[in-house]
């Protein structure tokens, strides 16, 4: 895989851990840019909130090569901005627009029932009649299973090169798994799980961008 060369230098502000910043660290290292960490608090957030383009983190600074800074606030708006900048949306408006709405269904389908659900996550998956078990997880299964099967089961949505609804698809895998959920090793998405996994990019840093790691300082 070929990234976009970019000569900028980034920082990302967030708590010390990957949470909603997975992503985009994972991008940013993958591609190789110039980047560091800025841990905040939510207590340090919250008694300060205008110093945050939408009062919370992450946030994204990055310092570009002609002396200007460019500040931009929201996970998914960072992960789309630095995707596109480094070549994982494909080379058409419509792959992009493909890759972004991959991207943005898997954490539609999946964050409400892991963090926003009236019932605790945890009891529902052990409850083998929840919604979550016989309608959003075979859903979503069979959803995605599609359409890495349409592109040959070879661990990828599009074509034989990282993208960026792989890298999401592989945050909420990972994360998933922590929770108690696992796809069938036989399953397109796990497929997708081992084929990045293997991706010479991590530079032998791949258990340092799983979902739940905290960060070293």
């Amino acid at each position: 895989m070929t990234f976009h060369s970019d000569d900028s230098t980034y920082v990302v502000k967030y708590m010390n851990l990957m949470g909603r910043a997975g992503v985009i660290r994972a991008i940013l290292h993958l591609a190789g840019a110039k980047y560091t960490n800025e841990f905040v608090t939510m207590d340090e957030v919250a008694a300060n909130r205008a110093a945050y383009p939408f009062g919370h983190v992450p946030v994204l600074i990055e310092h570009c090569t002609d002396g200007t800074t460019f500040e931009l606030g929201e996970s998914i708006a960072i992960e789309h901005y630095l995707a596109e900048k480094f070549g994982l949306l494909g080379s058409t408006p419509q792959q992009a627009a493909l890759c972004k709405s991959i991207g943005y269904n898997i954490g539609q389908e999946l964050y409400p029932h892991c963090f926003g659900a009236a019932i605790p996550f945890q009891q529902a998956i052990q409850d083998p009649k929840s919604d979550f078990n016989t309608k959003t997880l075979p859903q979503f299964t069979a959803c995605h299973e599609r359409w890495l099967n349409k592109n040959g089961n070879n661990g990828h949505y599009f074509g034989d090169q990282l993208t960026y609804p792989d890298l999401v698809l592989l945050n909420w895998v990972r994360l998933l798994d922590t929770m108690g959920v696992h796809f069938e090793e036989n399953s397109p998405i796990k497929k997708l799980e081992r084929v990045l996994k293997e991706l010479p990019a991590w530079k032998g840093q791949y258990e340092d961008y799983h979902p739940v790691k905290m960060i070293d300082a």
